[in-house]
């Protein structure tokens, strides 16, 4: 097989728009890099476009070796031309194009939460808070248009393989999260001051959790449209959590709950 040794083949310049957000929207598909990553989308039975691997070093990585082979359309290529491809400082040996998923139009009523990210614009806390909210039993996650991206390659590596089990949308309005919603789910927001301790809430109930940006916390849009303000009790003069920290702790305390049989949770009654 005939391999990829330039970083001008058409195949990385197509890789190299998927760096862009038009990139992505163009072509209807996003990056994703590394043997754990694209190991994630393969056993997801995700599909993949193309992919470039280091042939030397599948040579001696197994595991790089044993997922080429599931790869139907997986390219031998120099290391130039997979540096070139990839968004990362140090490539892991083999990036590949995955697609878009379909527009998600519509949720099931009795999805017990929905997470809504409000503004975020770290990468990285983005993608925590889908690992998280995959752990944690979400099934579905809208972001408004002032999120960062969700498929942009920094979102997922720190997503871990979330992307492929999540129904994601972003760069949504809020009449559009009203509109997917519907009228029957809670909308809670976290907030450093909230009346309400995230443990005081019934998680029992259908919600829409939102979780609002890094430096500004929630818009005033979240803070209008909720019903209920979430506060996490803190100590020790520490004002405020980082968003992918806090959002993570209400998720785990929501699973927590719908875990326990016959279960509200009981705890103290002040916040911090």
């Amino acid at each position: 097989m005939r391999g990829v040794e330039s970083p001008s083949n058409p195949v990385v310049q197509r890789m190299r728009g998927l760096h862009t957000a038009a990139g992505r929207r163009e072509q209807g598909e996003f990056l994703i890099e590394g043997t754990r990553l694209v190991g994630e989308a393969v056993a997801a039975s995700w599909p993949i476009g193309v992919a470039l691997y280091d042939a030397e070093r599948a040579r001696s990585d197994e595991r790089l070796a044993s997922l080429v082979g599931q790869i139907p359309n997986a390219l031998p290529a120099s290391p130039r031309a997979i540096k070139h491809a990839s968004d990362t400082v140090t490539p892991q040996g083999i990036v590949a194009t995955a697609r878009m998923p379909a527009r998600l139009d519509a949720i099931d009523p009795t999805e017990p939460i929905v997470l809504i990210l409000d503004g975020l614009a770290d990468p990285g806390n983005a993608g925590t808070l889908l690992r998280s909210a995959l752990a944690a039993g979400v099934r579905t996650v809208l972001a408004l248009k002032e999120t960062v991206e969700l498929f942009s390659p920094k979102v997922v590596r720190a997503g871990m393989g979330a992307h492929f089990h999540l129904s994601l949308r972003g760069e949504v309005t809020w009449g559009e999260v009203e509109a997917l919603l519907g009228n029957s789910r809670v909308l809670a927001v976290a907030e450093a001051f909230g009346a309400t301790p995230y443990y005081r809430f019934d998680w029992h109930r259908s919600t829409g959790l939102i979780v609002g940006g890094e430096a500004h916390g929630p818009s005033a849009e979240a803070l209008r449209r909720a019903s209920t303000r979430l506060s996490i009790p803190l100590t020790g003069g520490v004002e405020s959590l980082n968003a992918a920290i806090a959002g993570s702790v209400i998720l785990f305390e929501a699973k927590r709950q719908r875990d326990t049989e016959g279960g509200r949770s009981a705890g103290p009654s002040t916040t911090a």
